[in-house]
């Protein structure tokens, strides 16, 4: 047997914690001369064997007949895939790099001899030839016998192949170096002759001289691998630092580019300009722009507007990564979805993703995509809806449970509409109609109901038009709020406004706290413009006259008051982790004090505002006046006269002050009524309320969860449900206490302990006193203890009671998944409206989508060395500077 030279071969582990080889056997075989080494491993250990590296383990191989074959193992692939010196599968393979050209170099040809084989002799063709193991030397002209190192044969093909053209040949398209570098040459009658014509080539020539010059120069390969891991280490700390700057950029919502960018321009670009603030406390930074500035286009920069591009979408897409990672964690999810106009006119169709944190209970809205649609008619969205749950690899018909949306007929339409045509295919998929935008609707009305509700709130949108459209009468109005209210922050007058929220309640609020600043800006203004300008003039006037009026006065505190009402719940249900039973909880508590308005009591306490208001201005104020009533002849046949209600204070308490809270109360009934449907009747089950009389009667309705179950049978059994919810019940005071121990345990809650917002330290405290007033004198729990759904499921999960009531707990999981408003999609275009300006309205929608992404998920945390691989799979170039 012919000896080889010794090998060194290196078993690295890729792992970043160093690994124990539980078991390591080699075994030798010397069938057909082919080398094999097989390790045996611990099964969640993946190897690499290589020629270099920095942890290894050496296995030395001495002799041609001590392996079997060798093989490669990549650290993502199974065990299956094999490489071995039979030149019939090397000749395969595709892009051989430096490190697989050692590999195979060091495994040497595959050079069988007859006495190998079980018949003592080569495969013999159909013309009865073989080949021959003396072709393996070269006979020298002096008798001689060399080695050809080069000449290697293929067991599985009976086939020969040079070993040195294959891996350092050029021209290998051409048919007859095919033969010799992929098809392979097995025409034994003519094979010595062939054999000695190949090797005489002068491409061979060349081939085998790179082969002999890379071995002579193989200790200086070393010191250049050395070079280049220190090039790609230096490089990928360059992009950390680059990473940093364009999520500072795209936090912030800012531009990354200017006009000119040049190195000579004293501005160059937010994104060069910030790269050059941190290269002053940055020396890696430093250098590098050093390097590109003396170097010029001849220095990879990085810093070209391609560069910054891939590094933002690098950095969303290990966002989105993450999100959908938590989703597919959680598996079950509610969706919310909206669209608006951006700057250039382009509809946004913004995707927003409810779902839960198991770890911690907490509730998660992220944004999942920003997509462009032309049309947003139910098909369109639903389209649109379907791929970007199949590009986001999300299995919205098994794990959809709730989707939210405004009340527009393309979205909430019962036959066309977006909720319609999702739950036909996914059933489960609970439509809850927006409470934000419900409530909006509410005020809408209200605001509306009656004339002197129409004469106010025109009267304030006049006023911001008359004094905010002119730069000599908003400085007026400055002018004198820095007079009366020395001290004090400016504020502007607002705008009444028919699509924000709650924008008639602000409205009026600046209105009434700088009132006699207002009045003395419209004197001011109407003394100086109105005797040059009678239009300026009557403008004032008739505005000076209004809202000196005892009418707008107990107008604006009626609406005060019912605003004061309305306004903390519109923020409440505005908040990311609020549940749909507690929302429920919230609106129904919210009727009676609706109610009560009505009552003497109320009223008379609004008189009483505007009297003490009055006393302490200087203006005097017109009182409400009796009008000449139109007399109403009496009709044929009608049995009494209309009697007309003549006192002023009366007239307007039922005209205006009763029908603005019947118009409210009727309202929220109408507008909220299908929050009773049978699902949430069935979670209602969950408040405190139900659970203290279930508790104190031990009686469970029959239907209970009933509809639920019909409805999440997939995920709920419903008797397994009823039995874990009765013993919850029965062990409900000590889960009551044990919440109560945990928000309570160093910290009593009292005045002292609040804030100057008046919010608890405690993040488990939940404030209640925006509508404490209304007290449920049938539970006597403390609302401070077990506010809501969300706050118990916070409970099963920190305590891990999924384990006790599974049934129980995914009924909660799914009561805090299901979505109470899609205000988190109309935040989404906020930061919409910062990123698309004016200036930048070309901008295209995949940098949109990404710069949207990660200006809305600020809290998620980057994985900067993911970033950067996905950075470097962007070109090859990136992938050699990056990768090592």
């Amino acid at each position: 047997m012919r000896s080889l030279n010794s090998h060194n071969y290196r078993l690295h582990i890729k792992s970043c914690k160093q690994h124990k080889l539980s078991e390591t056997s080699v075994k030798i075989s010397t069938f057909f001369k082919v080398k094999t080494v097989e390790y045996a491993t611990n099964a969640t250990d993946d190897f690499i064997l290589d020629g270099h590296g920095c942890s290894s383990m050496d296995q030395n191989i001495k002799t041609a007949d001590d392996v079997e074959a060798l093989t490669l193992i990549p650290s993502s692939s199974s065990f299956d895939n094999r490489l071995t010196n039979d030149p019939g599968i090397i000749v395969k393979m595709k892009n051989v790099g430096p490190e697989m050209k050692k590999l195979i170099i060091n495994i040497g040809p595959c050079q069988p001899t007859k006495d190998d084989f079980p018949a003592k002799t080569f495969p013999i063709d159909k013309n009865g030839r073989s080949f021959k193991d003396l072709w393996y030397f070269r006979l020298l002209t002096d008798g001689t016998k060399v080695l050809r190192d080069w000449l290697t044969y293929s067991v599985s093909l009976d086939k020969v192949y040079c070993l040195h053209c294959f891996l350092f040949g050029i021209n290998l398209h051409d048919k007859l170096a095919k033969s010799w570098t992929q098809t392979g040459f097995s025409t034994w009658k003519n094979g010595i002759f062939a054999i000695q014509n190949h090797e005489c080539a002068p491409d061979h020539i060349l081939s085998s001289l790179k082969f002999k010059l890379r071995e002579t120069n193989a200790p200086i390969l070393p010191a250049l691998e050395h070079t280049r891991k220190f090039q790609v280490t230096y490089n990928r700390q360059v992009i950390l630092e680059l990473i940093e700057i364009v999520h500072f950029l795209a936090l912030h919502n800012l531009a990354f580019r200017g006009h000119r960018e040049q190195w000579t321009n004293t501005i160059k670009g937010n994104f060069k300009d910030l790269v050059i603030l941190m290269a002053k406390n940055s020396t890696v930074l430093f250098e590098h722009i050093s390097k590109i500035k003396n170097a010029g286009k001849h220095q990879i920069s990085f810093l070209s507007w391609q560069r910054q591009n891939q590094l933002l979408e690098a950095i969303a897409e290990n966002i989105s990564t993450k999100i959908i990672h938590e989703v597919q964690t959680t598996h079950i999810f509610s969706i919310s979805i909206d669209s608006t106009f951006d700057e250039s006119k382009r509809e946004q169709v913004s995707f927003v993703i409810r779902y839960i944190d198991e770890a911690n209970g907490a509730v998660k809205e992220r944004l999942l995509a920003l997509k462009e649609s032309p049309y947003t008619t139910g098909k369109v969205l639903f389209d649109l809806f379907k791929d970007v749950m199949e590009t986001n690899n999300l299995n919205w018909n098994n794990n959809l449970i709730g989707q939210s949306y405004d009340g527009a007929s393309n979205m909430r339409g019962n036959y066309k509409g977006l909720q319609a045509r999702i739950s036909n295919d996914c059933s489960h998929a609970l439509f809850i109609w927006c409470h934000a935008h419900r409530l909006n609707l509410v005020v809408k009305q209200a605001v509306s109901c009656n004339i002197d509700a129409v004469d106010m709130f025109g009267s304030l949108e006049t006023l911001y038009a008359f004094v905010w459209t002119s730069k000599k009468r908003v400085a007026i109005f400055r002018n004198n709020q820095s007079k009366r209210n020395y001290g004090t922050q400016l504020q502007a007058i607002k705008r009444v406004s028919t699509t924000r929220w709650m924008s008639h309640a602000a409205a009026l609020d600046t209105v009434l706290s700088f009132f006699e600043t207002i009045i003395d800006t419209l004197i001011n203004i109407r003394d100086l413009e109105g005797p040059s300008d009678s239009k300026t003039g009557s403008t004032a006037s008739g505005l000076i006259l209004y809202f000196l009026s005892y009418k707008f006065l107990i107008t604006a505190f009626t609406f005060k008051e019912l605003f004061d009402i309305l306004g903390p719940i519109n923020k409440i249900l505005q908040t990311q982790d609020f549940d749909v039973i507690t929302a429920t909880t919230i609106i129904n508590q919210t009727k009676p004090r609706i109610q009560n308005m009505r009552e003497d009591s109320a009223f008379e306490k609004i008189n009483i505002k505007v009297d003490n208001f009055i006393s302490d201005l200087e203006y005097e104020i017109e009182p409400l006046k009796n009008k000449r009533l139109k007399r109403v002849p009496k009709k044929s046949g009608e049995l009494s006269i209309d009697e007309p209600i003549v006192e002023p204070i009366k007239k307007f308490r039922i005209e205006t002050y009763n029908t603005l809270f019947d118009v409210t109360f009727t309202e929220i009934n109408s507008r909220f009524n299908v929050i009773s449907c049978g699902v949430l009747n069935d979670l209602s089950l969950l408040t405190e309320k139900r659970i203290m009389e279930v508790r104190e009667s031990n009686v469970l309705p029959d239907d209970s969860f009933l509809v639920f179950c019909q409805v999440y049978n997939k995920f709920v059994d419903r008797n397994a449900l009823i039995s874990e919810y009765l013993q919850f019940v029965v062990n409900y005071k000590e889960i009551e206490s044990t919440i109560k121990l945990k928000s309570n345990l160093h910290t009593i809650i009292n005045d002292d302990d609040l804030d100057e917002d008046g919010n608890s330290g405690d993040e488990n405290y939940i404030d209640f006193s925006l509508y404490d007033e209304v007290e449920d004198q049938t539970s006597n729990c403390s609302k401070q203890n077990l506010a809501s759904v969300g706050k118990l499921f916070k409970l099963f999960c920190t305590a891990s009671l999924q384990n006790v009531f599974p049934n129980l707990y995914l009924t909660l999981k799914i009561t805090v998944t299901l979505p109470v408003s899609s205000c988190t999609v109309e935040r989404s275009f906020s930061k919409l409206k910062l990123i698309k300006t004016k200036l930048r309205t070309t901008m295209c929608q995949d940098r949109l989508e990404q710069m949207v992404k990660i200006s809305c998920e600020p809290d998620i945390s980057l994985d900067k060395e993911k970033i950067i691989d996905i950075f470097a799979s962007k070109s090859t170039p990136l992938t050699k500077l990056l990768i090592i």
